[in-house]
């Protein structure tokens, strides 16, 4: 990707973001840290060689997760019906954890309070900039384990279209000598339809519609509700439909206490990871 993708946003944020891969960080039981993640939508760029996306989006799911707590929820026009059914779908086999406790007391997992974040210059500096829109920024405490240990943590921003994010996809921080990150983030474009495919109200009774329905992505319109990935999600009588799929999918030793900055055409991503010392938390 040419450089000139990124000369904006570099140019929009004065202090130095870290791409350099750093020295070793040894791997210690109860080793916490504190983990900052700004997410934003960056502005469209005409190209004479755009990158393609998929049009549909295929998020893998890992076999168990963390989701952070205490994140308040922002329900717009596109919001599923119901906010208490409003988690996003997984698969059956899909197991949801609980945040360990530190037996120094830290709680994990959970959102801090504003206040407590690091990065809201560069919050304030990309909000200032009509171009750039936030999706996701939140900073939370967390032991940071080996590799053969790690859960990764799911993230879920931007606006919600019935069930699904419009940001959507998983991070996970690991200690292998080094500090390292993996994203597997997933930027959807949804497009609204009251009938995406000109059907009548009695194609659940048609068996050749039906069969058409699941032609669809190996999913039914007909059971929206109960979808277990992304490409499509519902209210009521409305459907949102995914039309593209920009993922944001590398691995990058980190360097603590610097901010690192990730991204692509469609979006960007900042993260601030800082060692926490267990015993000043005693």
């Amino acid at each position: 990707m040419k450089l000139s993708f990124y000369l904006p946003l570099l140019a929009l944020i004065t202090l130095p973001f870290s791409f350099a891969e750093e020295s070793p960080v040894t791997a210690e039981p109860e080793r916490w840290f504190q983990v900052e993640v700004l997410i934003f939508k960056n502005p469209t760029i005409e190209t004479d060689n755009p990158e393609l996306w998929p049009s549909y989006a295929e998020i893998q799911h890992p076999p168990a997760f963390i989701r952070l707590s205490g994140i308040s929820e922002i329900l717009t026009d596109n919001s599923a019906d119901d906010p208490e059914s409003a988690e996003t779908n997984m698969p059956d086999s899909v197991m949801e954890l609980n945040a360990p406790v530190s037996a120094k007391g830290l709680s994990a997992f959970q959102a801090l309070s504003e206040p407590e974040r690091q990065m809201l210059p560069e919050h304030d500096k990309i909000d200032r900039d009509r171009r750039y829109q936030v999706l996701f920024h939140e900073a939370w405490n967390q032991p940071v384990p080996g590799r053969d240990e790690v859960i990764p943590i799911r993230i879920d921003g931007g606006e919600r279209f019935g069930r699904q994010s419009e940001l959507q996809g998983y991070i996970t921080l690991y200690v292998e000598r080094y500090l390292h990150l993996s994203t597997d983030l997933h930027l959807i474009d949804y497009q609204k339809s009251t009938d995406p495919f000109s059907l009548v109200d009695e194609v659940a009774n048609n068996e050749t519609t039906s069969q058409m329905l699941d032609g669809f992505g190996g999913m039914s319109l007909l059971n929206a509700d109960l979808m277990t990935n992304s490409q499509i999600s519902r209210k009521s009588k409305q459907f949102f439909i995914s039309v593209q799929d920009a993922q944001l999918k590398e691995n990058r030793r980190m360097r603590s206490k610097e901010i690192h900055y990730l991204d692509n055409p469609e979006f960007g991503m900042l993260i601030l990871i800082t060692p926490i010392d267990i015993l000043e938390n005693q």
